[in-house]
């Protein structure tokens, strides 16, 4: 015989982990299901970065330094944290030759750190287990180890099985992140668009030589583009390779970046180790309508890639609010969960549902000289932003203005310019090609 329960969330990530809390507040029976036997640990490529003081998603977080609690005024909850931490200030780009673009004056910002800051590196693991204990007071029954195989519409619900143990409930959250095993079983990957497969690499690391660290920083090398940003304790950072080539193998493009590139070799010198993850990753275009025969999917089960922490965390507290509503109200139907997806369709898709991901890899079009002339090309910093597609937009306005400066300083520049964004979309079927959407991550 199954086990009842109002809801079943599959999957305790930032998401799964706030929908239980929201439906346990509201005295809903809850059975919590994770393939992790331990599950606030991280087993792949994150960095843990809550945003702050700015709008994600249509959503905001501030961060209580003395409180030690995240608070979330949009949605209307809030978030213990204890654990360590650093300040993000926005994003810097380097070009190979180690030409800067900035993105907000960062010696200024810093002089007011609670106001200014755009990020909060926390220790995700921490976090996540602050929530997870914080369950224990209301009726949410934990399944670590649970790897689920089957899903079903009932009578009364749905049902889901794995291990020899079955589970029903009014309904299923889906919070199963990332190439979800049950977006993929119950037909909701049909219709999206496969934007190629991602592998990733991540080495945290203590000691770093690089000015103004405080950031979310970009490396164009010849190799390939890499990331960092800082981690929760001090002097901590996460470096990032990721390719969609079969050509290139994350873990020799970071060597690469900490042993061979001649300019940002220099910063890891003194750097240790201290762990390494990696993760393979299907992109595919956001899922229009996340609900499914009793089965609502949130979070990175339905986006592009992640969906940010606070995107997550908010979709899982507006999930569990959205189930107690519809069992309240007798609704156990998708008209029961219009609260959510009229949200989810608002604030998610509308907006940034169509948004195709680039394949403009611009070191493939330009040389290093090429790419530090234009790095250096505005003279000045840019407006602070953490939200990476206005961070887009603002570089994107800044050279359409200086299109006549590089056309009259350096022609050859802008025609390869012209030649990259004719080809975008042959790149990008190139990317799509190369990726393997029916692989399934472990």
């Amino acid at each position: 015989m199954p086990k009842k329960y109002d809801v079943i969330i599959v999957g305790a990530g930032p998401a799964g982990l706030m929908a239980a809390r929201a439906a346990g507040e509201n005295g809903l029976k809850v059975a919590l299901l994770d393939r992790k036997a331990e599950i606030p640990k991280i087993h792949r490529s994150c960095g843990g970065v809550i945003g702050v003081n700015h709008y994600t998603f249509g959503q905001s977080a501030t961060f209580h330094d003395e409180q030690h609690s995240f608070a979330f005024p949009v949605t209307g909850f809030t978030i213990p944290y204890a654990g360590p931490y650093q300040n993000i200030y926005g994003y810097q780009i380097y070009s190979p030759g180690g030409k800067r673009l900035e993105l907000g004056d960062f010696a200024e910002l810093k002089k007011d750190p609670v106001k200014n800051r755009t990020g909060v590196a926390t220790s995700k693991e921490l976090l996540l287990r602050g929530i997870l204990e914080n369950l224990n007071k209301y009726a949410v029954e934990i399944y670590p180890g649970a790897n689920i195989t089957s899903v079903r519409k009932t009578p009364q619900g749905v049902m889901v099985g794995g291990g020899g143990e079955y589970f029903e409930g009014s309904f299923l959250i889906a919070a199963d992140g990332i190439n979800s095993r049950i977006a993929r079983n119950l037909g909701f990957n049909e219709g999206r668009r496969f934007f190629g497969t991602s592998c990733d690499t991540s080495w945290e690391i203590e000691g770093l030589d690089c000015p103004d660290a405080e950031g979310f920083i970009f490396m164009i090398t010849p190799a390939g583009l890499f990331s960092m940003l800082p981690a929760a304790e001090t002097n901590h950072y996460h470096v990032y390779a990721l390719t969609y080539r079969r050509d290139k193998a994350p873990a020799e493009l970071i060597h690469y970046l900490f042993y061979k590139d001649p300019t940002f070799s220099s910063w890891f010198k003194q750097s240790k180790l201290l762990h390494a993850t990696s993760c393979v990753i299907n992109v595919f275009s956001p899922v229009e309508r996340p609900y499914k025969d009793n089965v609502l999917l949130i979070g990175d089960a339905c986006w592009r890639r992640e969906i940010s922490n606070v995107g997550a965390l908010s979709c899982g507290w507006m999930a569990g609010q959205a189930a107690a509503i519809a069992l309240n109200e007798g609704n156990r139907n998708e008209r029961g969960l219009r609260s959510y997806l009229e949200w989810y369709e608002r604030y998610f898709y509308k907006p940034h549902g169509a948004a195709t991901p680039s394949a403009l890899d611009f070191q493939d079009y330009l040389s290093p000289e090429e790419l530090d002339y234009l790095a250096g090309l505005p003279g000045r910093k840019l407006p602070q932003t953490m939200e990476f597609i206005e961070m887009v937009r603002l570089i994107g306005r800044t050279y359409a203005e200086l299109m006549s400066t590089i056309s009259d300083e350096r022609p050859g520049i802008l025609e390869r310019l012209i030649t990259l964004r004719e080809n975008r979309d042959a790149d990008m079927e190139q990317r799509v090609r190369s990726g393997f959407p029916n692989f399934l991550t472990m």
